[in-house]
């Protein structure tokens, strides 16, 4: 897990990806609703558990580099 980005890098490039055919319907809402809760991804400390594997999942899912 330490060769993860910051939690609040990984918002921020979901967030870039709203919109596109790379997020489902569900995925372009959720990455929307949590970069507009943590201030444009810098506060993502209050975030709950469920949201931070979800944001997790949908990187991995998007910007797996196989480390």
């Amino acid at each position: 897990m330490e060769s993860m980005k910051s939690l609040g890098a990984m918002v921020k490039q979901l967030h870039a990806m709203v919109g596109t055919d790379d997020l489902t319907g569900w995925e372009n809402e959720f990455c929307e609703s949590v970069f507009d809760q943590t201030g444009g991804g810098t506060d993502t400390a209050y975030l709950s558990n469920n949201q931070v594997q979800t944001i997790e999942r949908i990187y991995r899912k998007n910007f797996s580099d196989g480390e």
